[in-house]
Formats: C-alpha cells, structure tokens, sequence
C-alpha cells in the first residue's frame, strides 16, 4: 500500500518532463496493445503498469483501487534516439495546476473530468489543456544553453552555445569579424563575481575554422547548479572593449541545425533554426535586445529570409506579434516552409534573416544563417568494404567554416590509381541516393582537401550521421568506404590534424586525436573500426624516436626509444590524458618522432601504429637546449621532466654553435649551406666559415665540374664510388684531391688527400718544405695566402732589420737529431686517425669519453678503426643482493662483501630513499596545486 501512495504523491505534486516531436492535446487515446501479445517490451513500444503502447501514444495510468484512473495525469510514449534507434520512453505530466479557475462559489468535478466546472456548464476545459513535452524537456532537463553578448559602446557582439555533459561545459562563439580575436573568457555569477578565466589564443582548429571553442573541464558541482539554474554569465574581453550576457536554456537548442548572428545599430541577437528537409519545414527561434525597450507590449515584427543565387532573388515574409518586452533577452518563434532554392541557399550560407519592428524598420537586425556555430568535428576511418586488410587503408576529418563551408581533408593510402571520391548517402534507390561530388578534384599525393557546399538535406543528414565517404580506384568502385561520425570538438582536436592508426595484415584501423595544452598536458582521442572490437581490450602507449644516422655519439642509444603506457582501452573508443611528460619525448613530439601504439593480445590480436605528425609543442613544455644535445646527455633529465642544469653545464653548452636551425659541438665540422664552396666549423661557441682551399693541378686544362668547387684534370667516378675521410666526415668522389679541413686550423695547405680509384683508399701526403738557411724560422713569410711554405725575405727588405751582432745560424739537413717529433693532428688523421671534440686519436685505440658535467663516462667506451669513432654502452650484469656498492672508478655496481661494505649500502640506499620521497612529496604537492588551479 506504502508504494502506491508514494506513486499518487508523485503524480500530483510534480510534473514528469516529456520529450515529443509534435503537440498533444486531450482527449486521451487508450489503444493499448494487448499484453499477451508482447511478452517481452520492444524497443519501439513503451511499458507502463504491466500494459504495452504505442509510440506517440497517450494515456492516463489507472493505478488501480483505491486510487482508480488518475485523470489530471497525461502520459505519453515519447519516440527518443538512443545510439542511432528510436526507442520509446515514457513521459507524464500533471495537468491540474493548468486548470482555469471557475467562476462560480461552489464548483464540481464530474466524473472522467479533472478540472472543475460550474454547475451546469457543458463545455470541458480539460480539451483545452495543450500538453507540450517535448518544450518542457528541453527547458527543464536540456544541455544545451545560448548567450547573446553585448557591451556598452562596443559597436558589435557575439553569440555563444554551450552544451553541459560529463562534468564539463563546451562552449563555442560567434563574433563579429570587427571585434578582433578575443584575448579571454570569463565565466560571472549572478552578482559578477568570477567563476573561472581562460586566457584565448588560437589554436590550429580555431583558425582554420575562425570559431572560439573550448571546454572548461571538472566543473565543480556548486556551479553546476549555478549554470542550471541560470545564474551564470560570461564575458569576452576584445580589443574593442568587453562584452558580457546570460547563459540560459531556450528552446530548440537541443535540435538546432542553423546559427545566424544577428547584428545591427541598434541591438544585437541570435537565430536558432531547426529544419525538416523532407517537408521543408522551418522552425526559427530568434533572441534579441535593444531594438525595443522594456515594457513595451503588442509589438509587430516583420521577419524577412531573402536569398541572391545566380542573379535570382527569393525572399519568404512573415509577420509576427511579441506580447511584451521583458529585462532579458525577448523572443520570437516562428514556423514557415521553404522551397528548395532557400533550402539549398541555406545549407551554403547564401540565406539572409532580417528582422524589424514594422512600425520602425530603421531599428533592424540582420543575420547570415549558417550551418550551427558548435565546433563540430566529422571523422571518418576508411576501410575495404568487402575483404578488409592492411594493403589499403585512409581516414577522413571534416568541420564547417565560420562561412559555412564543409573543409575536408581525406588520406588515402592503397596501391590502386585512386579515380573518384564522393560523399553519399548509402541508399540504393535513386530517387532517394544523394551524391556530394567534386572532391576528386583536389586530390593529389594521397591527400585531398578543399571546401564543399552543401545544401540543407546533407547538412541534416551529416550531422545525423547518415552519410558515406567513397573512394573509387580503377579496379572497385568502393575500394574504401567509411561512415562520417560526428563529435564536438574537445581540447585533444585542438591540433586540428587527425591520425591514421593502421597494421600490417590487419582489418582493424582507426582515427586518433591529440594535442598538447599549454600546462603540458597531453589529450587524445581514438576511435577504432573493425570487427570483435567491443571485447577488446588493447593496451595505448606514446612512443617516441631518438634521432638517426648521426656520424658521432648522438647515434649511441643513451636515449633509446622510449614508451609510455596511457591507458589500458575498452571496445573502440579511447579517450584521456596525460601528464608529466619527459621533456625529451616533448621534444621528439615536437619534431613528429612519435606515435601512438595500440596493441591487443588474444583472440582478436592486432597491433596499430600511428604517427604524431600535427602536433606542436608549446615552447614552456620544450628543454631549455636543442633536442640533438639532449640526446647524449644521459641524467640531464629527471623522470618528471625538470633540469638539473649547473654551472658548468651551461659552460658546456655555451661552447656549442647554432647554424641554419642546428647545433654543434665545439671542434664540429660541415660544409656551408648559406654560401657555396665554403667549410663551417665550431670554434667555443662562434661558427667560422672560411673558402674551400682547392690543391693545384698538375695539367694544362684543368676543368670544374659541375657542383663542385675545384678544378680536375679527371673528370671524378660517376659511378658513387668513393671515399669517407674521418679528418673532414666528408664524401670524396674516387680520383678526386683536396686540402683536408682540421678545426680550429683551418684547411691545411701541406697536406694533399687523394681518393684512390683502385682501392678506394685515402692516401694524405705532406709536402715537405725547404730548409730556411738564410732566415730564422720567424722572420720567413709565405709569398702568398695559399702558399704552404714559408721562404725568407729578400734581402734587401731584411738587411736594415737585421743585426749585425746577431749572426744568423744555419742548420744542417743531413744532421739527426736526438729528438723525437712530435705527431701533428693532420699526421694522426692522415694515418686513419679519429678526431673526437677537438682531440685526435690514433688508429686503433679506446678511451672513454667526457661529457660535462660527470666527467669520464666510464660505462661508454668509443674505439677508433679507420677514421670512424664508434662508442658502445656497456650493460651490467643483474644481480641478486641487497645491498650493492659501487667503486668509485667502476661503472657497475657490485655486491657488498664486508660488514663496512654493507654499512655503506645501507646507508647510500637510505639517503636514495629520503631523496625519492622528497620528489614524490613534491610531486604530490605540484599535483594538488594544479587540481586547485583547474578547479577554480
């Protein structure tokens, strides 16, 4: 019994909202279908006290004795979408507060009735009880909200949807193009009071489509009801000044199709258009302000949608009539039908909306319908349509402009002569097929992007999620075909590049999302396509690329490729965040070395790769030195991220040289690229370019061949043969010459390199100088800047310079010496030497190398064999104790063996653990610091 009245007290006292495409009024229909006919409910039926009903259908629910049939009570099989279905869903709502007030003393309720009636009245004031469910839905449980924005001596506004689910609020504006890009956005209270501030600028997606959107994430629950309530307003601050209005729910948000911005001398306001192509119906639901004062009542209105198309003007009227003007925005709603020239001029953005009190048209505003201002984004994984496989695979992203062009941008990738790509519609008959054509005509590379025009049915439809992406090659006509799904775009589409996941052999792909905010956070957003995906569970991680093919010790792999588990997925979407990146994967990020890798075990295996080639790092998130540093400076990163940079590290760092975007090494060589036949080297933080310096030629017509800076006698091997000099880490052509480059010297003018055609070997040779006899070695001078030897002044020029009481001595070249002459670094590389930050090695040997500021790395060891340096890691054997120790000129550890060993890693573990709850207290707090600035 307890039940039942608690189910009377519901009824009576509040009303169940409803959800209907079409107004209902009493009587009450009560077919029902027969509950014996329908053992279990259909999708496409509603259940109600045990009885089955139709979609659309009325009712009211007889709770049996005592209570009987409630007839101030209205229920109704609602027709809902869930998941592209219609299902049906009921909704009822007490009519009895609608009851108009008799007018006699002493009213009766006859029998069947629910409102009262005089004694002797005939007619029943339950017919005239409009029930509107589907206007009450939207107003008391809707999502979706709009705002008008003006501003004192702010010539233009803007206007603003938002849309509320998950516990964040998505808002996107319309402004006027005179207003600027606005610098931020803030969220107001009813008294004015700040809720939450974003600073704006723009990402890719904002300006490829010029709209403001965004999300504001976690709202917390005391605003929530602050934003259900209508107690919230939001302000943009433009270079014109600020301009501010209300967030509030009005009908037809939730079926919106169509935005405009209505602006004008006098005011400003917004269209909210619903339409029905298949009728040409048209729903507009227009919000203003300022061209009518409060308080004023039974205001005419003339409403105006005109269109220009191929010299042809077309323009539909409507008259209406607004009741009064309240403190808000004042509204008016309209329905009229439109043919298919408008249909199609408003599905282009070619329909104009004017409206205008008719007594004063001077005070109109004017709006350009477009297709809704949400930033909506359209994606698309393109798959075989009948033997899925990894040969073949594409994807597809779309979004409207603020003009009202469709962008698209479609990669295709297969072996087959793509011939043709269109959007239709899927349907077999013709009469019923809609083809969106042309895009062939942008495709080249595998990519097709361009702007299309669509008219208001495939609007309707693609936001419906009813269309197709076709490619067509030579040999099938639907090669590749996907379903266009649509999804408001959040933080991780702010990139506004999409990325094709695929395998090998594969029939499973997908479409990801990812970008990078301005606190370092990383979204993404991934969709899959194939078949057994709903009891996947694949496994998401970020993987990232050291660089490659690097001649010295940036090749080592003391940064190898590196992962980051995400997230263990479920079914096809996967979707999140990451935070606390290192920032050298930021940096590989940056330079496209990333991808994301989905890899699921088990009965339905796969393993999906896809390449971060859009994403863009902010410079707070990037380290403070290039990317190609980093990578051989193992420790200088912390795990979270942060630099440990000290004196002299940033010594070290200032002895390199930036060149054309790089970095190099102090001592580093290369050939010059901002200026023909010139060599660069490094030299303690100053680049030095100087003139190749050819060597002579031995013959009468020497030629140059084309590329090249010296002159041959020989025309050089054409065939690629050569050799590869360690002096100079240059390719020389087999039979070529050349003065080898040693920084910081310079070219070296006594030494000639010869590449031997025969063996392909370097042959180096130093020309042997003359003694100096009637000179001492510093009064000689080169008779000119190329000359290799240095000869003595003439001896009238010297004669006055030189004394008398100073004999000049002479030495003997036959005589030996019993000194030993020491090696030169041209003599060291001529012999197969190496040539490592400015010290040279000799053929052969080992050493290991120093990197400040740890000093000798005593775990790499680098070898030179024939001019080439290579360096290897050493790897440490695992061990099974405790307690290790570590010797102070060892690069691995080893197991304690005494009790004053033991002691020691005791007390070197203790400090290593007192230092790892520091940093996880600090990260604790640095986490909690950025909740409390998330969540306001």
């Amino acid at each position: 019994m307890q039940p039942i009245i608690v189910l009377v007290l519901y009824f009576l006292t509040g009303a169940v909202s409803g959800f209907s495409r079409r107004r209902k009024e009493l009587p009450i229909s009560f077919i029902r279908i027969p509950s014996e006919q329908d053992g279990k409910p259909k999708a496409s039926e509603c259940r109600f006290g045990g009885e089955s009903y139709e979609l659309e259908q009325t009712w009211h629910p007889d709770l049996g004795p005592p209570f009987g049939i409630m007839y101030c009570v209205h229920c109704e099989c609602v027709p809902i979408h869930k998941k592209r279905r219609i299902v049906g869903r009921v909704r009822c709502k007490n009519i009895k507060t609608e009851c108009p007030k008799p007018t006699c003393p002493d009213p009766v309720l006859l029998p069947g009735r629910c409102c009262k009636v005089c004694p002797g009245q005939d007619d029943n004031p339950d017919l005239t009880i409009t029930v509107d469910l589907e206007r009450e839905e939207q107003e008391k449980n809707g999502r979706h909200y709009a705002a008008v924005l003006t501003g004192p001596g702010v010539p233009r506004a803007a206007t603003g949807r938002f849309y509320f689910r998950k516990k964040t609020l998505q808002y996107s504006f319309l402004f006027g193009e005179e207003l600027g890009w606005p610098t931020s956005l803030t969220f107001l209270d009813n008294t004015n009071n700040i809720l939450e501030e974003f600073a704006l600028t723009k990402t890719a997606l904002q300006n490829r489509t010029e709209k403001l959107c965004g999300a504001w994430a976690r709202l917390p629950r005391r605003y929530r009801r602050t934003l259900r309530s209508e107690d919230m307003a939001v302000s943009l601050s433009t270079d014109l000044g600020t301009i501010s209005g209300k967030v509030m729910k009005y009908y037809g948000l939730s079926s919106e199709l169509f935005s405009g911005l209505l602006e004008g001398p006098s005011g400003a306001g917004t269209a909210i258009v619903s339409v029905s192509p298949g009728t040409g119906s048209i729903h507009v639901n227009i919000l203003f302000k300022g061209i009518v004062k409060e308080g004023e009542q039974n205001i005419h209105f003339t409403i105006k949608f005109q269109m220009s198309h191929d010299g042809e003007t077309r323009s539909v009227e409507e008259a209406v009539v607004l009741e009064s003007v309240g403190p808000d925005l004042s509204t008016i709603e309209i329905r009229t039908v439109f043919d298919s020239p408008e249909l199609g001029a408003l599905g282009r953005g070619e329909l104009t909306l004017w409206l205008a009190p008719t007594l004063n048209p001077s005070r109109i505003l004017t709006a350009k319908l477009v297709p809704r201002l949400s930033c909506d984004i359209f994606d698309c994984v393109l798959q075989p349509a009948e033997t899925p496989s990894g040969d073949a695979n594409g994807i597809a992203f779309l979004y409207f402009t603020r003009a009202g062009g469709l962008q698209y941008n479609i990669k295709v990738e297969t072996m087959d002569k793509v011939v043709d790509l269109n959007i239709d519609n899927g349907k077999k008959s013709k009469r019923l097929l809609t083809v969106i054509d042309g895009l062939m005509s942008t495709y080249a590379n595998g990519w097709a992007n361009g702007t299309a025009m669509l008219n208001a049915g495939q609007v309707d439809e693609l936001f419906k999620e009813n269309l197709y992406l076709n490619v067509a090659t030579e040999n099938d006509a639907q090669a590749l075909r996907g379903r266009l799904v649509t999804h408001l775009a959040g933080p991780s589409e702010s990139s506004g590049e999409a990325v094709m996941m695929k395998g090998e052999d594969s029939s499973i792909s997908g479409v990801a999302w990812a970008s990078l905010d301005d606190t370092c956070r990383l979204h993404y957003n991934i969709r899959l396509e194939g078949s057994e995906l709903d009891t996947s569970s694949p496994s998401l991680e970020l993987e990232d690329y050291p660089i490659q093919n690097l001649d010295n010790l940036k090749a080592l792999p003391l940064f190898p490729s590196t992962k980051r588990h995400l997230q263990d997925c479920r079914g096809k979407k996967c979707s999140g965040h990451a935070d606390n990146i290192h920032k050298l994967m930021m940096a590989r990020l940056d330079s496209g070395d990333a991808a994301f890798l989905m890899t699921n075990a088990g009965q339905n295996e796969f393993v999906l790769k896809g390449q971060m080639l859009g994403i863009s790092s902010p410079q707070a998130c990037l380290p403070r030195y290039a990317r190609n540093d980093l990578e051989i400076m193992p420790g200088y990163l912390r795990d979270l991220g942060e630099e440990i940079g000290d004196e002299d590290l940033a010594e070290n760092m200032r002895q390199k040289c930036a060149y054309e975007g790089s970095f190099y090494e102090d001592g580093n060589r290369w050939e010059a690229t901002h200026d023909k036949c010139k060599m660069c080297s490094c030299q303690r933080g100053k680049v030095d370019c100087e003139p190749i310096v050819c060597p002579p030629t031995n013959c009468s017509n020497p030629i140059i061949e084309e590329g090249e800076c010296c002159a041959t006698c020989n025309s050089p091997s054409v065939d690629g043969r050569g050799c590869n000099f360690g002096g100079d880490s240059l390719f020389h052509p087999a039979g070529s010459k050349w003065h080898p480059y040693i920084p910081p010297f310079g070219f070296s003018r006594c030494a000639v390199c010869t590449c031997k055609e025969s063996s392909l070997a370097v042959d180096c040779y130093r020309e042997e100088c003359p003694p100096l006899t009637a000179c001492l070695h510093s009064e000689a001078i080169r008779p000119n800047p190329l000359a290799c030897c240095k000869v003595c002044p003439k001896r009238e020029e010297k004669s006055n310079s030189v004394s008398k009481a100073h004999p000049v001595l002479t030495a003997d070249p036959h005589k030996l010496n019993d000194m030993a002459m020491a090696r030169t670094g041209l003599d060291i590389l001529a012999s197969g030497g190496c040539s490592w930050k400015g010290v040279y090695h000799e053929n052969g040997v080992t050493w290991h190398p120093t990197v400040m500021p740890w000093g000798e790395m005593k775990c790499v060891t680098c070898g030179c064999k024939d001019g080439q340096t290579q360096c290897k890691k050493k790897h440490c054997p695992k061990l099974t104790c405790s307690l290790k120790i570590r010797d102070q000129d060892q690069c691995c550890p080893r197991c304690a063996a005494n009790r004053e060993e033991e002691e020691r890693a005791q007390r070197t573990l203790l400090i290593s653990n007192r230092e790892q709850r520091k940093l996880k207290r600090l990260k604790r707090l640095r986490n909690i610091r950025n909740q409390e600035r998330t969540s306001g």
